[in-house]
C-alpha cells in the first residue's frame, strides 16, 4: 500500500468547533512568506473527521508552491468542515455554520483569506463578508472580482497561445486541430475564441445538450473519453481532473496540453511519461492560475480590473515560457521544473543575511 505524504511544515494548524454549530472548523495556514495564505473553504462529507484533515494539510501544502510558482504574492492556506457521512444541512444550520467559519478566518487577522472551493461558492463568500473581510472570490456587489471564470479564461487563452509559439513553433492557433474536453464556462468561452482564431475544432462533454454548441461552431462533436485520445496538435482538458493515468498516457495523440482542469495528472511523475512521448504539458496550475491572480490582484492587490487582467496575461505568458524553456533546456519534466521555481522563491524570501 503506498503511503500518503502528509506535510508537517505548517505555520499555524488549528482545529476548534464552531460555537453554533459545534462542527470542527479546520484552518491550515502553510505559509506567509510570500504573501497571505490563500485557499478554498471545503465543506463536505467524509468518512472519518482525519480524512478531511489530511485533506487540509496537504492542499495548503500545495497551494504555497502553486501560488509560488506563479509569483501570485501569496501564500498557500485551506479551510476545511468536514461533515458526517450522510449528514446534509439545512439552509439555516448552513448559515450558521458559514458565520463560525468566518468567525475564525476574522480571529486570525489576515494571515488566511478563503475562497469557493468544494462545497461552497461566491454566494457564500459573500455571506461570510459580513463577519470577516478575508474572504475572496465575492461578488462584484460585494467588493469582490466577481467570480473567477473569466480570470481562468483570459489566462488559459494566454497559457495557449504562449505554448503553441514555444513548443509548436506557430503564431496563432490558426490551422490547429484543437480537442476540447469540457464545455463549461471556461471550455464554452475558450471554444468559441479559438474557432474565430482560425482552429479546426473537436468538442466533447457528458452533458448531450452541449452538442448543439459544436454543430453552432461548426465543430467535429465528440464522447470525451475518444476526445481525450483524438489525433490534434492541441488538447484541453476543462472538466474533471485525474484525465491522465498510466492506461491511458500511451495512447494519446496530441503534441500539447494545456487546459483548466485542475490536478490533471493521476500521479505527478506522469509528467515524465509524456515528456518521454515528446508531448508537451502545461501544468494546469499554471495554465489555470489566471483566477486566482485576477481575484487576488482585484480584492488582495488593490488593482483595478484592467489592471488585473493585464497582470493575468502577461504574467501566465511569462510564466509558460519560462517552464517551457527551463524544461527543454534541462531535460526535467514541466512539473518539476514549475515546482522548484516555486521553492527558489520561497527559499529567497527566507534567506537570512548575517
Amino acid at each position: 500500500m503506498s503511503q500518503i505524504h502528509i506535510p508537517t511544515d505548517h505555520e499555524l494548524v488549528q482545529v476548534k468547533p464552531g460555537r453554533r454549530t459545534g462542527l470542527p472548523v479546520m484552518i491550515a495556514v502553510h505559509s506567509t512568506v510570500l504573501g497571505p495564505a490563500i485557499g478554498g473553504l471545503r465543506i463536505k462529507q467524509y468518512e472519518q473527521a482525519s480524512d478531511g484533515l489530511m485533506d487540509c494539510l496537504r492542499l495548503s501544502h500545495a497551494m504555497t508552491y502553486k501560488a509560488a510558482a506563479i509569483d501570485n504574492g501569496s501564500g498557500g492556506g485551506k479551510a476545511v468542515v468536514p461533515l458526517p457521512a450522510g449528514v446534509t444541512l439545512s439552509a439555516p444550520q448552513r448559515s450558521a455554520l458559514l458565520l463560525d467559519i468566518a468567525e475564525h478566518i476574522q480571529a486570525l487577522d489576515g494571515a488566511y483569506l478563503a475562497g469557493p472551493d468544494v462545497g461552497t461558492g461566491p454566494d457564500d463568500m459573500d455571506f461570510m463578508y459580513r463577519r470577516t473581510r478575508w474572504t475572496g472570490g465575492r461578488s462584484k456587489a460585494a467588493g469582490g472580482a466577481g467570480g473567477t471564470t473569466y480570470g481562468t479564461f483570459v489566462g488559459l487563452l494566454s497559457a495557449i497561445n504562449t505554448a503553441v509559439e514555444v513548443s509548436l513553433g506557430r503564431n496563432s492557433v490558426s490551422g490547429l486541430r484543437v480537442s476540447i474536453v469540457g464545455l463549461g464556462g471556461i471550455g464554452a468561452l475558450l471554444a468559441k475564441t479559438l474557432k474565430e482564431q482560425g482552429a479546426e475544432l473537436i468538442l466533447s462533454d457528458i452533458d448531450p445538450t452541449k452538442e448543439a454548441l459544436a454543430e453552432e461552431l461548426g465543430a467535429h462533436w465528440s464522447r470525451p473519453e475518444e476526445a481525450l485520445l483524438a489525433n490534434c496538435d492541441l488538447l484541453v482538458p476543462c472538466a474533471l481532473g485525474g484525465v491522465f493515468t498510466s492506461q491511458n498516457i500511451g495512447s494519446l495523440r496530441c503534441k500539447l496540453i494545456c487546459g483548466a482542469a485542475n490536478n490533471q495528472l493521476a500521479m505527478d511523475s506522469l509528467a515524465t511519461a509524456l515528456r518521454n512521448r515528446e508531448i508537451t504539458y502545461v501544468p494546469d496550475f499554471i495554465a489555470s492560475a489566471g483566477g486566482l491572480m485576477y481575484a487576488s490582484g482585484v480584492e488582495v492587490h488593490n488593482r483595478s480590473e484592467e489592471a488585473a487582467e493585464k497582470h493575468v496575461r502577461e504574467g501566465i505568458a511569462q510564466n509558460v515560457r519560462t517552464v517551457l524553456l527551463e524544461s527543454t533546456s534541462s531535460g526535467i519534466a514541466t512539473v518539476e521544473v514549475a515546482l522548484a521555481i516555486g521553492r527558489r522563491r520561497l527559499d529567497a524570501a527566507q534567506a537570512r543575511f548575517v
